[in-house]
């Protein structure tokens, strides 16, 4: 409670009512009594009526400690404090995802992985984009949540498929998600290399001082390597000189991870100065997030600020309907 003290003054109050209360016991009342008025003050209708008027009184009472007691602890402020490093704002995140068709039926629990880690998220600018041998930008870089989360559960609906195999569960949801993801020209498919630079020209902002990150997805199985423009070490390096650090997720299919690609991956990431595991993960998918956090607040000087945050709960809602019923019940009883 920002104000404690506040929370007194249902206390006065109550001490105030008690102390007027027996102060009007001792002393004298001028009263003029009206003779023959016995038989009126037992008529039904009378007597019905001071009951009512009894009743009035307790609930106009009850009400009135009841907002007393609200009212005071909104003068109170409760309150709580949350920590935030305010520089970290300033990350930019690209969730980079192959989907072809060697890891689509993978794809699914990354996916709901990475829906999951939006929930940490206070600030940051996230993307995703999505390729095979093309690349096509699901939404750029934003801050609503909500849609980032919305399209990546999305995402995960449409890259179902039946059993281990790769045919979509949901044809026409997967071919509307992936639509230009894979062009027949380029002469192969999970082109890793094309992917990861695509990621990299989406940051926008160059001109300013910004964290930036891609976290690339992938099994790293590229077919007919001849086709990419960049391999994946060219992309790697390309990233580099843009001041963009990848974390890599290892999506591993029927092969397992102790394989080339897998090795290849790690050796890229880890030698770039990113983080790499794989995924399905959890351990090692919330470290990422430790890592990521730790390296852009070294890099941005970041210093966590305490705020404090107004928490007043249903309070104002119940002096809004306490004050409204004492006008109902002091409208219907007239007093």
């Amino acid at each position: 409670m920002v104000n404690g003290w506040a929370l007194l003054l249902p206390l006065l109050l109550i001490g105030v009512f008690v102390w007027r209360w027996m102060s009007r016991s001792h002393r004298e009342v001028d009263a003029v009594y009206v003779a023959h008025t016995l038989p009126g003050r037992l008529l039904p209708r009378y007597r019905a009526r001071i009951r009512q008027l009894r009743i009035a009184g307790v609930l106009v009472a009850t009400l009135l400690a009841v907002v007393a007691v609200a009212a005071s602890v909104l003068v109170a402020r409760p309150h709580s404090v949350e920590t935030r490093d305010e520089e970290l704002a300033s990350r930019d995140i690209v969730l980079c995802l192959d989907v072809s068709g060697s890891v689509i039926g993978f794809d699914v629990e990354v996916m709901e992985a990475l829906a999951a880690m939006t929930d940490e998220f206070q600030g940051e600018r996230i993307a995703l984009v999505i390729w095979n041998s093309n690349s096509q930008v699901v939404f750029p870089l934003t801050s609503d949540y909500e849609l980032v989360k919305e399209k990546l559960l999305e995402g995960a609906y449409a890259l179902e498929t039946t059993g281990y195999s790769d045919t979509p569960a949901h044809p026409s949801e997967y071919y509307e998600f992936t639509a230009g993801t894979f062009l027949e020209s380029t002469g192969g498919a999970s082109l890793v290399g094309d992917g990861v630079a695509n990621c990299a020209l989406q940051f926008d902002q160059p001109e300013e001082e910004r964290s930036r990150t891609i976290i690339l997805a992938t099994d790293n199985e590229v077919s007919f390597p001849e086709a990419q423009i960049y391999s994946l070490s060219e992309a790697m390096d390309f990233a580099e000189k843009r001041n963009i650090t990848v974390h890599g997720m290892y999506i591993e299919t029927y092969y397992g991870t102790n394989n080339w690609e897998a090795q290849e991956m790690q050796r890229e990431i880890e030698d770039a100065g990113g983080y790499y595991f794989v995924a399905g993960d959890d351990e090692a998918a919330g470290q990422l997030l430790t890592e990521i956090e730790n390296q852009q607040a070294e890099d941005l000087n970041a210093d966590p600020t305490a705020l404090v945050v107004d928490t007043p709960g249903w309070w104002p809602l119940v002096v809004a309907l306490g004050v409204g019923l004492l006008l109902v019940v002091g409208w219907r009883f007239r007093i």
